[in-house]
């Protein structure tokens, strides 16, 4: 991560922000691929600051949807300046030990918090940005505490060669499968297509906030879809992942870089092709999964992607309007 020492202007505050903003895309994906690999249920630590014993791998999931709401305070941030929000991430790693991936998930925590800490004002003219990166380092001071708990408690444990979990070969053929990877790709562009939009359009409260709604069902539908993989025998992917020879997948990539800015029409017609292309995928998967708790939860997803049809229909209609 590249590092910032001072903000004496406005080019370098939306310098700062840019950086922070590219950190935190990266890791509000990170964390809940590493939380991912993990089972359920199997490893628990005393939380340092809740003071009761959480479970690793919903704990690390909780902190990569902070993550994202970083991203989003720091987005609204530089849209409120002018900018264009940067879509760009730092690298994402995923290591085949547990232990190692949380011991990367404290480092970048202290990288980003040393950021927040370290970098002088020198002027009076951002006191609300000033404000803002040190309540977001108090966060990331906290995350870094529970994740060096976590680690030393699967030290504890004694669970420090626990492997993450990998994709069964088998799995990886089924077209079930292949299709709920197919879902998984388009679910992690619609989060962040809505995302995009929200912010393009941030001065426009009522649709802002419709598109909002609909970015944070497209996150928690990649969130369980996570979920579901692992009953399937399949592990969520880092998209554009290349394997290193010691078994770590390293990503440049993992999420779409930029969206193109244009207006509020074009904006949701694109939207409605995508929520139609992607309620076709799951009518398909649906007839490719016995009944059961992973059909349940398929038919919700796909219950809530007709309703953002409905709505996005609606929206369109009413941009022709004015």
């Amino acid at each position: 991560m590249e590092k910032i020492k001072q903000v004496a202007n406005e080019m370098e505050a939306i310098k700062l922000l840019t950086i922070a903003l590219e950190h935190e895309w990266a890791v509000s994906l990170e964390y809940i691929i590493h939380a991912y690999s993990m089972p359920k249920g199997r490893f628990f630590y005393l939380d340092p600051v809740m003071g009761i014993s959480m479970d690793i791998r919903a704990q690390t999931i909780q902190i990569g949807l902070d993550e994202m709401y970083h991203a989003l305070q720091l987005g609204l941030t530089l849209r409120q300046m002018g900018v264009v929000p940067s879509f760009k991430t730092n690298e994402i790693v995923r290591y085949p030990l547990i232990r190692d991936n949380l011991r990367r998930d404290k480092m970048t925590e202290d990288l980003v918090a040393e950021l927040y800490q370290s970098v002088v004002f020198l002027t009076d003219d951002f006191p609300f940005l000033e404000n803002m990166v040190r309540n977001i380092a108090g966060d990331e001071v906290r995350h870094s505490r529970q994740f060096q708990t976590m680690i030393d408690s699967l030290a504890a444990l004694g669970a420090n060669q626990v492997p993450v979990f990998r994709s069964s070969p088998e799995a990886e053929e089924k077209s079930e499968v292949k299709l709920l990877h197919e879902i998984m790709r388009q679910e992690n562009d619609l989060m962040h297509r809505y995302l995009f939009y929200m912010l393009l359009f941030s001065h426009h409260q009522d649709l802002s906030q419709r598109l909002f709604k609909n970015s944070i069902d497209h996150m928690r539908h990649w969130d369980k879809n996570s979920g579901l993989l692992i009953k399937m025998g399949s592990v969520v992917r880092i998209e554009g992942a290349v394997m290193g020879q010691d078994g770590e997948e390293r990503s440049v990539s993992p999420m779409p870089s930029s969206y193109p800015e244009v207006g509020r029409h074009q904006a949701l017609e694109s939207l409605l092709k995508e929520e139609k292309d992607i309620v076709d995928k799951y009518e398909r998967i649906l007839t490719l999964v016995p009944g059961g708790e992973i059909k349940d939860q398929l038919s919700f997803h796909l219950a809530q992607n007709r309703e953002h049809l409905f709505t996005q229909e609606w929206l369109l209609k009413n941009t022709r309007q004015n």
